[in-house]
């Protein structure tokens, strides 16, 4: 049974629309199946949408569907599945709600279990699998989604980019990395035709990879709005407004939503409007996924005076002419090295400063240009590979900023019961009694 609870004030109008959103995209795999189109599950950051997108085939997006039972603290049932199949509640909690609610769905011979949020996602007709370097169970998920749907195929790429190594210079192995990821990309290419029975329209697809660049620059003008004093957008916000760059990628449903929120945020900007009436403190979102369940954390900030001016958690994207991509026109080689000029291009700031890392510099960028007194990560314990280093980055922030605030708060992002509410707001008001007086130190 869900549990009531007191929904975070959004500080923007089209953040509120993104539900529309999250239950098209989940209505949109059970339409599908009565059209008779090929639904694929799919995974967020994976290089392959524009390829989804050009042949027809409906993505259904486990981490959504995840994200959504956790908000409504709907997840429990579907985690006790999981864990009644042996999958342990130290997993990824997306990875494992999701096959709870596969499993469950297959006890029902494919009918969706009773109660399923929005209606749940439709029973996919192939597996589309990223196991890039970012989540740990990317490889083995779609393989444990196959043992119970075991009439699907499976395709899993990697994208693998450089490893960062502060003594090789990588723009020596970039070409390397896109070469291998334009062969792995027509691979998945190969697969779809399969299994579809339809042939790779070449031009669509091209025009599918102009569509997401145009939508990637504007993101980030609208991203970039937010440096104005007050903001007139934080992350509470933002993690709604990531949908459409995360799950509607390739479409033009995405590129108009940003469209409409950068006339929003300019608006709001020229009245002042910030999210909160008076802006205090300006705070990073250093690096975690939120804890979906409680987002009203946001507004425990807000109510303080402080806001999230930018995070680095799923701000997919970077403006095009930064990564400083070859010219090409093939849309494959264009998806690839825009997917490793996306990693690497923090490589040469972090060479530069000795202890540094390219993680650390993106939220020195963040810090400097958005002007904040403090850092908040979030380190989810079922979310080993995203988290992993978080302490060593605050550790690198403090020996370059020295006194920085740094909270790093401990949760998950779907299971509600390892949340303390009252333990967590305790520490909130800790963490903003140190940015108080660093500000005043400082100003």
């Amino acid at each position: 049974m869900a549990e009531d609870k007191k929904p975070r004030s959004l500080a923007t109008q089209a953040a509120a629309k993104i539900a529309k959103f999250v239950r098209g995209n989940m209505s949109a795999t059970l339409k599908a199946k009565e059209e008779g189109k090929k639904v694929a599950y799919a995974y967020i950051n994976d290089g392959q949408d524009e390829i989804m997108r050009a042949m027809d085939i409906v993505p259904a997006w486990g981490e959504s569907f995840a994200g959504v039972c956790a908000a409504k603290r709907d997840a429990e049932k579907y985690l006790q599945k999981a864990e009644a199949g042996n999958f342990s509640r130290s997993l990824c909690t997306y990875a494992t709600c999701t096959i709870g609610f596969d499993m469950w769905r297959e006890e029902l011979n494919g009918e969706t279990p009773p109660g399923a949020p929005w209606g749940g996602m439709a029973r996919p007709d192939m597996i589309i699998g990223s196991a890039q370097q970012l989540c740990d169970p990317r490889f083995k998920w779609p393989q444990a989604t196959q043992h119970y749907l075991q009439d699907v195929p499976v395709f899993v790429g990697s994208m693998y980019y450089p490893p960062w190594d502060p003594n090789r210079d990588h723009h020596e192995q970039e070409a390397i990395y896109v070469k291998y990821a334009k062969a792995e990309l027509l691979g998945l290419v190969r697969f779809c035709e399969k299994h579809t029975g339809k042939k790779m329209d070449w031009d669509r697809l091209s025009d599918l990879v102009d569509l997401t660049e145009k939508t990637w620059n504007l993101f980030i003008d609208t991203y970039e709005l937010r440096k104005v004093i007050p903001t007139p957008m934080d992350t509470g916000d933002a993690m709604n407004t990531m949908v459409p760059i995360t799950f509607n990628l390739a479409t033009q449903d995405a590129y108009d939503y940003y469209r409409d929120l950068y006339d929003e945020l300019v608006r709001k900007n020229e009245k002042k409007h910030g999210v909160v009436e008076n802006e205090k403190y300006r705070i990073l979102w250093g690096a975690g996924l939120p804890s979906w369940f409680a987002l009203g954390d946001f507004q425990y900030f807000n109510d303080k005076g402080a806001v999230f001016p930018a995070e680095v958690t799923y701000r997919n994207a970077e403006k095009l002419e930064r990564l400083d991509l070859p010219a090409t026109n093939d849309p494959l080689e264009r998806i690839a090295w825009r997917w490793v000029r996306f990693w690497t291009h923090w490589y040469d700031g972090a060479r530069r400063r000795p202890g540094s890392s390219p993680k650390v510099e993106r939220i020195i960028e963040y810090i400097e240009d958005y002007k904040c007194d403090g850092v908040v990560f979030h380190s989810a314990f079922s979310c080993r590979s995203w988290h992993a280093g978080i302490i060593h980055q605050a550790e690198v922030l403090r020996k370059i900023y020295g006194d920085i605030p740094i909270l790093i708060m401990e949760g998950d992002i779907v299971d509600i019961s390892s949340y303390n509410e009252v333990d967590t707001h305790n520490r909130i008001d800790a963490f903003m009694e140190t940015v108080d007086a660093y500000k005043a130190r400082h100003n």
